[in-house]
């Protein structure tokens, strides 16, 4: 029953999104960590894949920002509700040209693909970004606590099949995309991965001293 309630959810976006947000806190750590990491600098484009009904949008320049998702319903929404470029589009096949964006984000897509498809999703990725490129993985990973038991009924009745460990979501990466900085947080009830890249290696790798570290937004 939950899991078809879910289902029906994702297939209105507003509600969806409005349901997500008060499960996550609006989303108020992923949003800090968003701008922490992808700081909006003149003249720099961003791709946001898998962006939804674009909620994440407004953290960016309307003529910077292009979102992709493959669910019409949500860029419908999105190109009503936003202001930037919002186009269908499927995250293994991204329609651009090489080195057209800057700046890239990925938020929640990874856990619904299995291994081939996520691999090919970030190695496009490396394709569209330009030499000095930045790149934001944020992914769900299994409900640490114990006590989280909505944490871990929603990871139960959700479609995304392929939620991973930070270690997977790690063996994912393409060799194109450096690891800069990563740590695990938590956002309401989610716990996440997040994995900050860059395509040219020129920054040294960030390692938390620990499993889990509580830098941006933890509980």
């Amino acid at each position: 029953m939950l899991r078809f309630t879910i289902e029906k959810l994702s297939n209105h976006p507003g509600l969806f999104l409005f349901c997500r947000a008060i499960l996550e806190g609006n989303f108020k750590a992923i949003r800090q960590i968003i701008r922490d990491r992808l700081p909006v600098e003149p003249g720099r484009r961003i791709l946001d894949v898998a962006c939804g009904p674009g909620a994440f949008s407004v953290l960016f320049p309307p003529e910077s920002y292009c979102g992709v998702d493959i669910n019409q319903r949500y860029i419908s929404y999105a190109s009503r509700h936003y202001r930037g470029s919002f186009s269908v589009m499927d995250a293994r096949k991204l329609e651009f040209d090489d080195a057209s964006f800057d700046d890239a984000l990925i938020f929640g897509l990874l856990h619904h693909l299995n291994d081939e498809d996520a691999k090919t999703v970030l190695q496009g990725l490396s394709r569209i970004l330009k030499p000095d490129g930045r790149a934001l993985v944020i992914e769900d990973i299994p409900t640490e606590s114990k006590l989280n038991l909505i944490g871990h009924l929603i990871h139960k009745v959700e479609n995304g099949h392929f939620i991973r460990s930070a270690d997977g979501y790690r063996h994912l990466l393409p060799a194109e995309l450096h690891l800069q900085r990563e740590h695990v947080f938590r956002s309401g009830i989610c716990d996440y991965y997040m994995a900050s890249l860059i395509l040219d290696g020129s920054a040294p790798v960030q390692r938390p001293d620990s499993p889990r570290t509580n830098e941006i937004g933890g509980q």
